[in-house]
């Protein structure tokens, strides 16, 4: 469980520059997809959605993570997994939700 809460702090971390804006369009990082690629202005709003979302994923999978390495003694295989693939399965789909509105 510990290298999910790990993760988690990586998602926290990750996410703060694109909430800053502090990250160009480019191949590598950040929501990638050919319309973000294509304007400035939908790079930056859209990787600061995604951003916030994936901020507070983050700092929720670092909690639960932790909180059930700290307080069970062995956690389920399915429950490791779905507790990062849901909720970045969810942040995914709120992000081209919102990129369809851009």
């Amino acid at each position: 469980m510990l290298h999910v809460f790990l993760g988690g702090l990586v998602m926290i971390g990750i996410s703060i520059p694109l909430i800053l804006k502090k990250i160009p369009p480019n191949m590598w990082y950040g929501f990638r997809t050919k319309k973000t690629l294509s304007d400035k202005q939908i790079w930056y709003k859209a990787n600061k959605y995604m951003g916030k979302d994936f901020l507070m994923v983050g700092i929720a999978i670092s909690i639960v993570s932790l909180s059930l390495f700290l307080f069970t003694k062995n956690t389920p295989e399915p429950v490791t997994v779905g507790i990062v693939l849901i909720p970045v399965i969810i942040v995914v789909i709120r992000g081209f939700i919102y990129l369809n509105k851009l």
